[in-house]
């Protein structure tokens, strides 16, 4: 007997998702699948549950929520050894992953497309005892999605990240960093740093143009404190079309392994951030499993 999990997170996004539960069922049921649901109830409820329930014969898991239940999803697989392929369905705010997969966002395409169970190998990162698939970060704007409103959130959109970023470029402020990357080191000031798998983050697909989720890298972008205020919007917006790689006020760099040490982050920024949840305090190690976890794709 062929078997699914379908995790989902009903506060996940404009909460519509609840009403298409319906629609994966009968797409998988036809192709001979039996289908396990598991709503989530509270915040680790899906990491949990992965923690303590033995996964048997199971050909797929998939979660349906934003990047924040994405996370707390591949941590519970990634730490119990639960080798499955894992299917994203983009029912959150941002789906930053889900479109580095090319998952359609229309919910009747995204599981017509997830029932293909077309496999691919990628790429995944670990920071310190914590897995992140899309991206990791400190600094300016990096922890919106941890601190905003959820009714804002799910009423405006992507847009409710705009205007509560927007509220940080009054304080802003550097911190200082010191990075490790493989055999270089970097000791400067810095606004923000981003550690990425993919292209996109935080709704914008052209910050890391260069991206690859399967070539065993990942790629530093971090906004060099020699960025003038008067200039930071004109940067955020080269960051934006993806044409700040050759920016002296840019660090951009490819890895495989990195490390990020500060002596005043915590006094200016409170986290780090990880595929829209918390992320650990630094100093932080960050590296690379290369093609370490199965997904189900619509890559060509």
């Amino acid at each position: 007997m062929k078997n699914v999990i379908l995790m989902y997170n009903p506060k996940s996004g404009d909460t519509s998702f609840r009403f298409h539960v319906d629609t994966f069922i009968e797409a998988f049921s036809k192709k001979g699948y039996v289908v396990h649901v598991l709503r989530s109830c509270y915040k680790g409820d899906m990491e949990e549950y992965l923690s303590t329930t033995k996964i048997n014969n199971c050909d797929g898991i998939f979660i349906a929520g934003g990047d924040g239940s994405v996370n707390e999803v591949i941590n519970g697989m990634m730490k119990n050894n639960i080798n499955v392929p894992l299917g994203i369905i983009p029912a959150g705010t941002a789906n930053d992953f889900a479109k580095a997969l090319n998952i359609p966002n229309d919910y009747e395409e995204c599981v017509k497309a997830l029932s293909n169970m077309h496999i691919e190998e990628i790429d995944i990162g670990k920071a310190d005892d914590r897995y992140f698939i899309n991206i990791c970060c400190g600094g300016l704007f990096t922890t919106v999605s941890q601190n905003i409103d959820i009714d804002l959130k799910n009423t405006l959109g992507k847009m409710a990240y705009y205007l509560k970023g927007a509220e940080q470029i009054y304080n802003i402020k550097p911190v200082h960093l010191s990075i490790d990357i493989d055999n270089e080191s970097f000791d400067d000031d810095f606004y923000l740093f981003l550690v990425m798998n993919s292209v996109g983050a935080g709704g914008f697909y052209h910050i890391n143009p260069t991206a690859d989720i399967k070539d065993g890298l990942m790629e530093l972008i971090a906004i060099k404190a020699s960025t003038s205020i008067k200039d930071f919007p004109r940067m955020l917006m080269k960051l934006i079309k993806g044409d700040h790689l050759n920016d002296r006020s840019i660090l951009y760099k490819q890895c495989n392994r990195i490390q990020i040490k500060s002596d005043n982050f915590g006094e200016i920024f409170n986290e780090t951030d990880m595929d829209g949840e918390s992320g650990p305090d630094l100093p932080i190690d960050i590296k690379v499993i290369h093609k370490g976890i199965k997904v189900f794709s619509n890559r060509k």
